[in-house]
């Protein structure tokens, strides 16, 4: 079928695993992964851990029908769209270039 020998090809995919260029990709993109997670979770622990031991502050009404419990829901789906956005652009501007530098050396050419 092929000309190039499967061994020949799956060393060069092993020699880019074990490359700086994708360890320090990998490093960038996790480390972002950490502290967003971090972020969200720790955000989502607390409104669980307030609705449940402090139940009466989120039926403190604040304006009209709005409440706390409300407001914590609604700043719950503002931090899924930031947190979205941050990666979106941070995925732009540091992880794209580093790919595609990594695409270049494994292909012998930009796209």
């Amino acid at each position: 079928m092929g000309t190039i020998e499967p061994s020949a090809d799956g060393d060069r995919y092993v020699a880019l695993h074990e490359s700086p260029r994708f360890r320090a990709l990998r490093r960038t993109s996790n480390t972002f992964i950490a502290w967003a997670s971090g972020i969200f979770y720790g955000w989502w622990f607390l409104v669980i851990l307030l609705a449940a031991f402090a139940p009466d502050l989120f039926r403190k009404e604040l304006v009209g029908p709005l409440n706390v419990g409300l407001l914590a829901v609604f700043l719950s789906l503002n931090l899924v769209v930031l947190v979205t956005t941050a990666y979106l652009r941070f995925a732009r501007t540091r992880l794209d270039p580093l790919s595609d530098r990594i695409r270049a050396d494994v292909e012998g050419g930009v796209r």
